[in-house]
């Protein structure tokens, strides 16, 4: 018997009261896992294991795909506060990049904490940052481009996706985020074309 602290990033139906999941384990990685029953009314399982949902699962690995034998609850995103154009953007990344049984606790942990912010704008964007770099699609993202300060970087290089300071900023070479740049719209566009242009690429 195994077990992991897992985040639920996919869900399918699978007869007429199963489901095969997509996890992504704090020290598995992303992984299938067989949830048998679970859309039963009476299922224990059931409501511990929706999208995006942290539990604490126990699961038998045998020849097939692990099979889910026990789940508890750990944390649940606030669906009433969530936008679900944030939630697409985690879980393409998720579901696109991640490998099978590779695990990136980092990654893991800072998933947990952008689910506890409810994937407000700020906290997608940072994930979306440390997920890229994590991947090695993206370099460093804490200094000015140019001159490599760390201070006052409140603008977006046009060339690459990458900071200026206010200092090595003009209107001909980026784009403006102003004092909190993950909250910024310019960031969230150019995060979506940089993401676009990196699944072009691959």
């Amino acid at each position: 018997m195994s077990r992991d602290t897992v985040i639920v990033i996919k869900s399918v139906n699978y007869g007429e009261a199963d489901k095969v999941l997509t996890v992504f384990g704090k020290n598995t990685g992303k992984f299938p896992l067989f949830a048998k029953g679970i859309r039963k009314i009476d299922s224990r399982n059931r409501g511990n294991m929706q999208t995006l949902t942290t539990s604490k699962v126990s699961f038998y690995e045998g020849k097939g795909i692990p099979l889910l034998t026990e789940s508890e609850f750990v944390y649940a995103i606030d669906t009433d506060k969530m936008r679900i154009e944030n939630v697409r953007r985690i879980l393409f990344l998720l579901n696109k990049f991640l490998q099978d049984y590779d695990p990136y606790p980092k990654l893991f942990d800072s998933l947990q904490n952008s689910l506890r912010n409810n994937l407000d704008i700020r906290a997608t964007n940072k994930f979306r940052i440390i997920f890229l770099k994590e991947m090695g699609f993206l370099g460093d993202f804490s200094s000015c481009i140019k001159c490599g300060t760390q201070k006052d970087l409140e603008y977006l290089s046009n060339k690459g996706f990458a900071l200026l300071c206010k200092n090595c900023y003009s209107k001909s070479n980026g784009y403006p985020l102003g004092s909190d740049p993950y909250a910024s719209v310019n960031l969230t566009k150019r995060l979506d074309e940089y993401v676009k242009k990196v699944v072009d690429e691959i």
